[in-house]
């Protein structure tokens, strides 16, 4: 993922504990107002604009890159919203996971079509192990996932339908519930930021 290495902090207008400080509250999940008071209540240092920690999120975000082991045979696929500061308007979260493991791959986009599907499927990929292959994605019934699944694995992995509550897709939608501690996002960039430091964060950052 992206590192921060030789960061020169002493040239930093702001120490390095009050960036990693405000980075973490927000990767929390707290407004940007909100974390530039806890951050002044904590270190004394007022940091004025929500823009800088923003900032600091292009410039020290880190993103889980390396591949997933452990994998087994059956992933789980699924999309859900997250709130903008635009009333009325959403972007997408997509996700695949293996039971119990840290997401394979994930995407974020304005729209739900055929191409974003398919971006899922190749951010996955990406993180297969050498070797490695499901013999099955489980996904709800939006018509998209299987016609992505057939163009960016080539028939060689089998697509799963949701089809009762037995053979769900509990595996992913229970990753979902932690999306409600997210903030409001004012651009598909900084949401994609956002998301990808946290789960940076989230799963221990291994790295």
């Amino acid at each position: 993922g992206s590192q921060s290495v030789g960061t020169d902090w002493k040239r930093m207008r702001f120490p390095k504990h009050v960036v990693e400080t405000s980075m973490g509250l927000r990767s929390e999940g707290l407004f940007l107002r909100r974390v530039r008071k806890r951050t002044h209540k904590i270190h004394k240092v007022l940091v004025r604009s929500n823009q800088t920690i923003l900032n600091w999120f292009d410039m020290f975000g880190k993103k889980l890159t390396k591949p997933v082991q452990g994998l087994a045979e059956r992933l789980h696929a699924d999309e859900t919203l997250l709130r903008t500061l635009r009333k009325g308007v959403f972007f997408y979260f997509w996700a695949m996971r293996c039971k119990g493991s840290q997401p394979v791959g994930w995407h974020l986009s304005e729209c739900r079509d055929f191409h974003e599907t398919k971006m899922l499927m190749w951010e996955a990929r990406r993180r297969f192990p050498i070797g490695y292959m499901p013999k099955a994605i489980r996904t709800d019934k939006m018509p998209a996932y299987p016609f992505a699944i057939a163009k960016v694995f080539d028939h060689e992995v089998k697509h799963e339908k949701m089809i009762s509550f037995k053979h769900g897709n509990n595996a992913i939608e229970t990753f979902w519930r932690y999306k409600n501690r997210f903030p409001k996002f004012g651009s598909l960039k900084n949401a994609k930021k956002f998301v990808d430091h946290w789960i940076w964060e989230f799963y221990g950052g291994e790295e």
